[in-house]
């Protein structure tokens, strides 16, 4: 018994932590977009919102901007808006670079990880695989969630599976 309890222990201790599961009420967010200036999930309220969280060296976070601006694009006209916040350490010194290489059609700024965690779900400590999106519907409610590791961020179907989801939860909450 006592080797089967601990068994189990170890494996929860090397698993990564999964977000708190949707829909729930999303926690208001702000990215920093400059030396005291915040863009705030709230300010989108009565949009279809997905959150992204990257890094901005992170080639598959690379990947999903391009997806990211496509969607804001298209779906603009549908309510949908598009926020990004990077997480490494001096993100700030990055992020002009980054949104100027990928010409983001979307705020990008960046935020402490820990910080960040907490909308998430996810405790502040545990290693957090990138890129994480998270979309928040019109009525402020954490509809999906994907981690970067989660099957329906793999580079074949990642585009796909974004687009399944924002048609679901715009025909849900007409």
């Amino acid at each position: 018994m006592f080797r089967a309890t601990s068994a189990l222990f170890l494996f929860a201790l090397i698993l990564p932590a999964q977000p708190l599961a949707a829909p729930r009420k999303a926690p208001d967010l702000a990215i920093q977009v400059g030396e005291d200036k915040f863009t705030w999930l709230s300010e989108y309220s009565g949009k279809t919102r997905v959150v992204a969280v990257f890094m901005t060296t992170c080639p598959h976070c690379q990947f999903t901007t391009g997806i990211l601006n496509k969607l804001q694009k298209e779906y603009a006209a549908r309510g949908v808006q598009v926020l990004a916040t990077t997480i490494e350490a001096m993100s700030s010194l990055h992020v002009a670079d980054f949104k100027k290489q990928f010409q983001t059609q979307f705020p990008v700024g960046y935020n402490d990880q820990k910080y960040v965690a907490k909308f998430l779900g996810l405790p502040e400590n545990d290693p957090m695989f990138v890129p994480q999106l998270v979309f928040v519907d019109k009525n402020g409610m954490i509809r999906a969630q994907f981690t970067g590791d989660s099957s329906a961020m793999e580079k074949e179907v990642q585009e796909k599976s974004l687009r399944e989801t924002l048609e679901k939860i715009l025909k849900e909450t007409k």
